[in-house]
């Protein structure tokens, strides 16, 4: 490097007749000495082990040459306010021999040399304390396992980007993202191969953005891109289905191939007014309906759907005050043995009575709950008025066939480490046999179940509570998934039941349900029977149970009770 001349004061002494190369050279500190062109005077030897420069390649060149281009006018400002008797400081990168950059915290004052005004800098590394903060950083703004961005630094990019759109004019695009099934692999293959495929569609979706998108996960296997400045609706999903194609592509992971495709859910918009979670939360219920209407696919969020959460909404609040106000009903529908017709058991169904519509049936309601996660409170009630009730039964119904009370169950509640306990402790709290409850789950919460799911339900199991596969046939699973699971019933959705007397392959489903539920010792319920027709097939398919019109509505208790006593006194016992 070729060094210019520098012209040297004809005394190196500072006021106080100090010699400023005495000072560079007393610190283990980077010291350096520059006029007012910004020219190295003079550079302490530390700058040897800090940046692997001789001091006298630095002496006589423009300070600029040696600091990062981003911190120089920082560097600048900082001396610009600072006095002899009042140090400034700013921090600074500083350029190495090998071409690195070193973070340092600057310290300067100005001096008076002979006359000259030159600036006396002390530079400190802090290029270990930088890593840190930079790791700390880092962390709060990127998702651990994928690098990607998190929730936080979304929702503030959706925000700054709604912003923008009050000083540019676009529209700004939404996509919530979610793998199909992903939990299936989860729990067969291992969270470690459930790793892999989240980092590998990361890497995807990332081939598939533009630099100004943000891709982001809010955990799980769920991400959400936000598209700035897109054409209109149609890129979006435009963008969408080629998101949804690379889903499609095998993952290859060890050993392993398998697919698993993505459901897109898209929002979009061009007013600067709209809130961010406002628009996160219509691009969810758009991914709602794509994953009701079969995965693999996107879905826009329409005027449809904006009527339907307006609903949604309409129903939490009419829930939440049948909740607290205890409008919550329980009905119990009687199930009959289909050899004796005796009845044997009670299913509670959940009921909201409601001021004006009278008694108001699940299916207006549970989704919503369970959403709003409201259904765990209805559970609790649901099931403390069944137990109450196989309480009463046991005496009232004592010397007839009747054996308990069946309820359905949440995965949520089922994931819960205390509630299997719970059950037991109400259970014995009202001296009811364990054997007395039967807890119903059905598909979609067998086939998603965590590991703290299935250990709370075989722990039921295994205290004598009877565990039963409700809905069978209208989910995922197969026959050959029964055999997997800790059940002592299996009921046969309604769907199958209604044309048994007009669909013979309907009956041969229900007749290989029925002999495959046999063979691994599992009792079978019909469910929806209404007619006298499909109970007589239904006993010539040797089915052990049925509950429907046919038998009885769901109704007080009193009326299991004359149900189950007359059937009783008509047989003669």
């Amino acid at each position: 490097m070729n060094q210019p001349e520098a012209a040297e004061p004809s005394s190196l002494r500072l006021e106080g007749g100090i010699d400023y190369r005495d000072v560079v050279g007393a610190s283990a500190d980077l010291t350096t000495v520059t006029d007012a062109d910004g020219h190295y005077r003079h550079v302490s030897t530390a700058c040897r082990s800090l940046l692997g420069w001789e001091p006298d390649e630095l002496e006589g060149h423009p300070e600029a040459e040696f600091v990062h281009p981003d911190d120089v006018a920082p560097l600048q400002a900082c001396r610009s306010r600072c006095a002899a008797a009042n140090p400034g400081a700013a921090t600074v990168r500083v350029r190495c021999r090998d071409g690195s950059w070193r973070w340092t915290e600057a310290t300067s004052r100005h001096v008076i040399v002979d006359g000259t005004a030159l600036v006396v800098s002390t530079f400190r590394d802090i290029t270990a304390r930088q890593k840190n903060v930079s790791e700390l950083v880092q962390r709060a703004s990127t998702d651990p396992l994928t690098g990607v961005a998190n929730r936080s630094v979304l929702m503030d990019r959706l925000s700054q980007g709604l912003l923008r759109l009050g000083r540019a004019p676009g529209v700004l695009a939404v996509l919530y993202l979610d793998l199909d099934r992903f939990k299936v692999i989860n729990d067969s293959l291992g969270h470690r191969i459930g790793d892999e495929v989240l980092l590998t569609m990361a890497t995807r979706l990332t081939h598939h953005l533009r630099p100004a998108d943000t891709l982001a996960r809010l955990g799980g296997d769920e991400f959400v891109i936000v598209a700035e400045g897109v054409a209109d609706e149609t890129a979006a999903l435009d963008l969408a289905n080629r998101i949804i194609e690379a889903g499609r592509k095998p993952f290859q992971v060890a050993t392993e191939e398998f697919t698993c495709t993505v459901s897109v859910g898209i929002a979009s918009t061009a007013d600067s007014q709209r809130g961010a979670q406002d628009l996160l939360h219509e691009a969810d219920l758009a991914l709602y309906r794509a994953k009701g209407r079969g995965r693999d696919r996107a879905e826009v969020f329409d005027e449809a759907l904006r009527v339907q959460a307006i609903g949604r909404l309409i129903t939490e609040r009419m829930v939440r005050r049948a909740v607290d106000e205890g409008r919550v009903v329980v009905q119990y529908q009687p199930i009959i043995d289909l050899r004796s017709g005796r009845v044997v058991s009670a299913e509670a169904l959940v009921r909201i009575r409601d001021p004006n519509n009278g008694l108001l049936p699940p299916e207006s309601f549970l989704d919503v709950a369970e959403e709003s996660g409201l259904l765990i409170a209805i559970d609790e009630l649901v099931l403390a008025d069944a137990v109450a009730q196989a309480a009463a039964w046991r005496t009232r119904l004592a010397g007839t066939d009747f054996e308990g009370v069946a309820i359905n169950v949440t995965a949520r509640h089922l994931a819960d480490a205390g509630f299997h306990q719970a059950v037991i402790e109400l259970l014995d709290a009202h001296d009811v046999p364990h054997s007395s409850l039967q807890i119903e789950v059905t598909e979609r919460v067998l086939m998603e179940a965590s590991n703290s799911t299935m250990t709370g339900l075989r722990a039921l199991r295994d205290a004598g509570v009877q565990i039963g596969l409700d809905d069978f046939g209208t989910g995922f699973s197969s026959l050959a998934y029964l055999r997997q699971f800790p059940l002592n019933f299996v009921k046969i959705d309604k769907l199958f039941i209604e044309d048994l007397e007009h669909d013979h392959q309907e009956r041969a489903v229900t007749a290989a349900i029925i002999t495959l539920s046999h063979a691994l010792d599992l009792t079978v319920v019909a469910e929806g029977v209404e007619t006298a027709g499909q109970r007589q097939i239904l006993e010539d398919l040797e089915c052990d149970r049925a509950q429907g019109f046919l038998i009885a509505a769901a109704g007080e208790p009193s009326a299991v009770d004359e149900l189950a006593l007359s059937a009783t006194q008509g047989s003669g016992a």
